[in-house]
Order: structure tokens, then C-alpha cells, then sequence
């Protein structure tokens, strides 16, 4: 561990880490070992990694369509590439192979441990700022460092609920509320009303009774109309906003008329188009419009509008959707390469040069609060399984009325004694009505502690149980059947206290289950997301498992028809023309 921090330390991408951070890098980092001419990574394959050369070289060869090697580069020891993939997967854009006589080594770093290890400690990131000195640059490249600062901070008009319902390697690319022109337009009717009281106030005569009552009420009365709508337009700006991130496109609206907050979400992967309309001659001069986004998802149309630069929404996604496209291409290639590497039993191109170092994680604690949390949280992991349970706000309406129980009870016993009645008598019938008064308020708060969402990797449940096992009801689906998840705060107390609805909907005979009540609905969906992007990619492993053993298979009984001479020419072979015919 100590000779692979000191060759870090050495690199000018982290010459400016602490001896703590460098330790944390090295962990990991790990080491490989490779022979002459092998393989490091094919063109074309996926890229989500640091390479660092340790001994020996490596050359990168780019090659055309037409077999035609168009770049060659060469990387020597204490050379790495490329810092960016630590970030933002990508696609190799050469062939790299090794060139050792006695055998090389490499370092490499993951860029999804990269990520988690800068996430927790985001002050690494500050000592990896990009600077030159004479002809070496420290640190970071630009962009890369673009999205490192990215981890540190979010934008502070980001809301925080937003910022919670990212998931954990999802970034943010792009937000955006209305424009402030669409805003000024909003508050035309609030300043004019309070121009208009001012107006009434210096210029209306007060030479009678009603005329100075007038000229004093009325703009009062103007201003606080006036102000109750600006207020209220302005929260309804702020309230709403529009997001895209590299996996998901977001609509966050709030509806003013019934205080509902209604939030879209749909993922990249079912952008289909996207138009730009700018409707009028102030739309084009100020550069403001509408982006309309064509999804494949129940959504079905995403409108962000009444934005400024809409041009930018399209530029980023057409950007994030050919980069989905790339990187799923790149992943099969690699995925199917493997599978034939498997089938026909070659030794990996890149072999450990080290055993794996696990880092041991803490032990949890058990304390108390964590037993009260695990058992009355709204939001508790164990494993692959989460679970939620509804409002505190829900937890007190079901209280309320045992708990003014309690207070009916100790006023009537106090007056009771005042009345000198009997105290044995007085003790008994109080303390039969509070035992029944305390058995009421136990089972209002197990019947909200059971009342449970549960969201594992494979299945959403709706759990309803009585209390002590007096019955249970459940709804459930599976991960593979929901079509669509959508999130919702209606009402005033809903919004302000942010609990409301998670509604799935989905292909199966329950076509909808709904997760009511609950806190954080934002938070609920980015997780059954999560899942779902989870399972779709196991399944598609899966799926493509079995398909990818047939094709190598079909490779391997091909390439033996061919061995055998058994499979016949296709394309004629052009003869030389015969000399007696010349």
C-alpha cells in the first residue's frame, strides 16, 4: 500500500493531495499485471475507468471503418488516461494494447468508487483543482473538474428536496424555472392594482364623509389584494421548476388554484423527439419558449415552457440521448466479448496483480434511537428491501382523539377530588377508563406503524395490517410491470409539510398501487426508479445471457465447418483471362 501511495503521489493529477487522501485513493486503486501485445481495452467498448501505467507501455490505435489505423499514441510509465471516464462514462476511441517483454503493470481506478470516495470527502475535491506550471498541468483536466465541483455543490437554487431525490450516481445537467419575463407579465395585475390605490389615494377628493372613506379604504383594500397575489404568483413561481439530469427528465409543477405539487418523471432512455416553439415576436426577442419533449412513457408529452434559451433543453438532450445510445452499444459489444472470451476459455487480457483490499466498513450501531428509528422511521433500509410508512401528520390526527382522552380524564379526576368524593372509588373507575384510554391510543399507533410501503429489488407491496395480528390486507407487483410513477402533494398542509401520494401504475390485474400519505414523495419515486433501472438491466443480462451463449456457440461450430473445409465458397474468384482468347 505504501510503494502505490508514493508512485500517486507522484502523478500530477493528485501531486496536491494529503498523505490521508492518498491513502484513501490507493485503496482504490488497484493493480494488474499484463503481457506483451495484450489487450487493455478494444475500440469501441465501454470506458469507466482511470488507467495508470505503471511498467511498460501502452499504444492506442485508432482504426477506421475500413481497417485503416489512423492514430497511433503512446503512453509510459506514470502516464494515465483519461481523468474524464472517473465522471462520466464514455467510449473508447482506440484499441490499446501492451508492449512489455518482461510483462507491465497498470493501476486502475474506478470511477463509480471515485465518485463514492469523493462523496465522502468532498474536500479531496479542492486539491484537485487544475493549474499549469511551465508545461505540466496539476490536477484535474477542466472538464473533468466541471464535474467534480458538481459533487461539492449544487446550486443553491436547487431545492433541497430536489437535490435528496437524485440518486446516487445520477448528476444534474440542466435547471431551470420560468423566465423572469413570464414572471413580470405575471405581476402586471398586482402592481397595477397597487399603482391604482396610490392613484385613488393622491387624487381623489376627500370633501365629504364617503369620499375620505372611500379614498382610505379602497386603497387599502387594493393593496391587499394586490399583495395577496403577488405573493402568491411568486410562490407559485418558484414552486416550479424543470430538470434533467443524466438519467431523467423532471417537470416539478405546482398547481396555485388547488395547492398541489405535481411532479413528472421520465427517463432518458424515452426521449424520443424534441421540438423548440418561440409562438410569438416577443418570444423570439427575448429568446424565450417552449421545449416539447415526445417521450415513450405513459407521460407521453413533457412541456418545458416559458423558459429562457429553450434551445439549450434540445442541445442536452440530444446530447444525453446519443450518449444513452453509445454507451448501451458499447456495453453490448463488451458484454457479448466476454461471453465468447468465456465460451471458448481465453485467459483475461488483464490479470490482479493484488488481492482485492476490503475496506471494513463500521459497525452499525444499536443503540436506542436506532431501535425507535428502525421501528417507527418513515424510511428504513435493511438490505435490498425499503420502508416507508406514512406522515408524523398522519400518526397525530390518529392520536388526536386518545390523547384528548388524557386530558378529559385528568380534568374530570381533578374535579372529581374537589367534589370529596370517595378517592378509592375515584381511582378505580379512573383507572379502568385509563387503561382503556391507553389501549386506544397503543392501538391507534400500531395500526399507523403497520401500515407499510415496501419496496424491494423485485416487488412493490402495500402492506395494511391491524394491530396484534388481527387481520392483514396486501397489495403487490413486480418491478417489471410498472409503466409509470408519479408523485404528488395535494392541498396546503401537504405542500408545506412535503408528504403526499406515489402512485404506480402498472400492467398487471392491480393496475394501480398507491403509496398515500407518505413523506418525501419525490424521494419515494427517485428510489422505485432506481429499482426499476436495476431490474431492467439485470433483465436485459439475463435475457442476453443465454442469446450471447448461442451466439458463441454458433461461432465456435462455424469456425469448425470452417477448419474442415465443409462450407462452400460464396464469392466467385476472378480467373485470368485465357492467353488464346487475348
Amino acid at each position: 500500500m505504501t510503494e502505490k501511495r508514493d508512485f500517486l503521489a507522484g502523478l500530477p493529477i493528485f501531486a496536491d493531495l494529503s498523505e490521508a487522501a492518498l491513502e484513501a485513493i490507493a485503496r482504490i486503486t488497484q493493480e494488474y499485471a499484463f503481457d506483451d501485445n495484450a489487450v487493455i481495452a478494444y475500440q469501441r467498448d465501454i470506458a469507466s475507468r482511470l488507467y495508470i501505467v505503471k511498467e511498460g507501455r501502452l499504444f492506442a490505435r485508432t482504426i477506421d471503418n475500413n481497417g485503416i489505423t489512423r492514430e497511433t499514441f503512446a503512453y509510459t510509465p506514470g502516464s494515465y488516461f483519461n481523468e474524464m471516464w472517473l465522471f462520466i462514462p464514455g467510449v473508447h476511441l482506440a484499441t490499446i494494447k501492451g508492449a512489455a517483454q518482461n510483462g507491465g503493470r497498470l493501476y486502475v481506478i474506478e470511477g463509480q468508487a471515485f465518485v463514492h470516495l469523493l462523496k465522502r470527502y468532498p474536500s479531496i475535491i479542492d486539491f484537485l483543482a487544475p493549474r499549469e506550471e511551465g508545461d505540466i498541468h496539476y490536477g484535474l483536466s477542466d472538464e473533468a473538474w466541471i464535474e467534480a465541483q458538481k459533487l461539492k455543490v449544487r446550486p443553491r437554487r436547487v431545492k433541497t428536496s430536489v437535490g435528496g431525490s437524485l440518486l446516487p450516481d445520477e448528476r444534474l445537467e440542466f435547471f431551470a424555472r420560468r423566465s423572469l419575463w413570464f414572471l413580470l407579465g405575471r405581476l402586471i395585475l398586482p402592481f397595477f392594482m397597487v399603482l391604482l390605490a396610490a392613484a385613488i389615494l393622491i387624487a381623489m377628493p376627500d370633501s365629504t364623509g364617503l369620499e375620505r372613506a372611500v379614498k382610505v379604504g379602497a386603497p387599502i383594500l387594493l393593496t391587499i389584494i394586490g399583495s395577496i397575489i403577488f405573493a402568491l404568483r411568486l410562490i407559485d413561481f418558484r414552486a416550479d421548476y424543470f430538470i434533467i439530469t443524466n438519467k431523467h427528465l423532471t417537470h416539478h409543477e405546482f398547481e396555485l388554484r388547488h395547492f398541489r405539487i405535481h411532479l413528472v418523471k421520465v427517463p432518458i432512455a424515452q426521449v424520443q423527439t424534441v421540438e423548440i416553439l418561440k409562438p410569438s415576436l416577443l418570444a423570439n426577442l427575448f429568446n424565450i419558449g417552449t421545449a416539447r419533449v415526445t417521450t415513450a412513457a405513459v407521460a407521453g408529452v413533457i412541456l418545458f415552457d416559458n423558459i429562457d434559451k429553450p434551445l439549450t433543453v434540445k442541445t442536452i438532450l440530444n446530447r444525453l440521448t446519443e450518449q444513452y445510445k453509445s454507451l448501451e452499444s458499447a456495453q453490448t459489444q463488451a458484454v457479448m466479448r466476454q461471453s465468447i472470451e468465456k465460451h471458448f476459455g481465453l485467459n483475461p487480457q488483464l490479470t490482479p496483480a493484488e488481492e482485492a483490499v476490503n475496506v471494513p466498513a463500521n459497525a452499525p450501531k444499536v443503540g436506542f434511537i436506532d431501535r425507535l428509528r428502525t421501528r417507527f422511521g418513515w424510511r428504513v433500509v435493511d438490505g435490498d428491501t425499503i420502508t416507508y410508512r406514512k406522515s408524523l401528520f398522519i400518526l397525530l390526527r390518529e392520536v388526536a382523539l386518545p390523547l384528548l382522552g388524557f386530558l378529559v380524564l385528568g380534568v374530570a379526576f381533578w374535579l372529581a377530588l374537589n367534589l370529596s368524593m370517595n378517592p378509592w372509588v375515584l381511582a378505580s373507575i379512573f383507572t379502568i377508563l385509563g387503561i382503556v384510554n391507553t389501549g386506544w391510543f397503543v392501538w391507534q399507533l400500531e395500526n399507523w406503524r403497520n401500515d407499510i410501503f415496501m419496496l424491494s429489488d423485485r416487488f412493490v407491496l402495500d402492506v395494511d395490517r391491524k394491530p396484534f395480528g388481527f387481520g392483514e390486507s396486501r397489495k403487490q407487483a413486480a418491478i417489471t410491470n410498472i409503466q409509470n410513477v408519479a408523485a404528488s402533494r395535494p392541498g396546503f398542509l401537504a405542500t408545506i409539510f412535503n408528504f403526499g401520494f406515489v402512485s404506480i401504475d402498472t400492467a398487471g390485474s392491480q393496475s394501480e398501487i398507491v403509496f398515500d400519505y407518505v413523506p418525501h414523495p419525490e424521494l419515494i419515486q427517485s428510489d422505485i426508479f432506481q429499482r426499476i433501472d436495476e431490474s431492467r438491466r439485470r433483465q436485459r443480462i439475463q435475457e442476453g445471457s443465454t442469446r450471447r451463449q448461442e451466439y458463441a456457440l454458433l461461432l465456435d461450430v462455424y469456425r469448425q465447418a470452417m477448419e474442415q473445409h465443409r462450407i462452400p465458397q460464396r464469392t466467385p474468384t476472378e480467373q485470368p483471362p485465357d492467353s488464346e482468347e487475348l
